[in-house]
């Protein structure tokens, strides 16, 4: 009987310092793990930045090579699209589009396969105004392609404001 006692005392014990152990240990693992998520988010942001960097080099190096004028006939499609869907001429309006499209891929082509990707990059956010104008066109939503018209254009122009000064100023003089 006295055996059963000192024995439920030593599993008693034994329970009682495990748990203790535990819930000491507990955070000091949760804190480890949680100084390993911040190194490791630490250095995938640092990682991050310098691609990132990198690439923004390299897209200004690709887009110093182009001027505001190299994207004139680009603009003309997107206004030409616009005025063909004004006057419900949505065949007009398609053809447009895909004019600028491939415009768009002449101009990041041309540029020469060591700077396409880094301008394809640039370019996407037009690219896809481009394409959901199409998509739209294709739908036969003619406002959602006059939104997705004017997205093209502000992203248009933010890529033309890019460029360094003066150039455009250039190839008109």
């Amino acid at each position: 009987m006295k055996s059963n006692r000192v024995l439920i005392a030593i599993v008693a014990a034994i329970v009682v310092v495990t748990t203790i152990a535990a819930t000491q240990t507990l955070p000091l693992l949760q804190q480890e793990a949680v100084a390993q998520n911040a190194t490791t988010t630490t250095t995938n942001q640092t990682a991050g930045n310098q691609t990132q960097g990198g690439g923004a080099a390299a897209t200004r190096a690709a887009i110093g090579n182009l001027t505001q004028a190299d994207f004139g006939s680009l603009r003309d499609n997107l206004n030409t699209a616009r005025e063909s869907l004004q006057t419900n001429d949505t065949t007009a309006a398609y053809d447009a589009i895909n004019s600028a499209d491939n415009e768009l891929f002449g101009l990041a082509n041309d540029q020469g396969e060591q700077n396409m990707k880094a301008l394809m990059q640039q370019f996407k956010p037009l690219q896809d105004s481009i394409d959901s104008t199409r998509d739209a066109l294709s739908n036969n939503d003619t406002v959602k392609a006059l939104q997705q018209l004017d997205t093209a254009d502000v992203e248009l122009l933010k890529i033309s404001q890019q460029l360094p000064p003066g150039e455009e100023e250039g190839e008109e003089g």
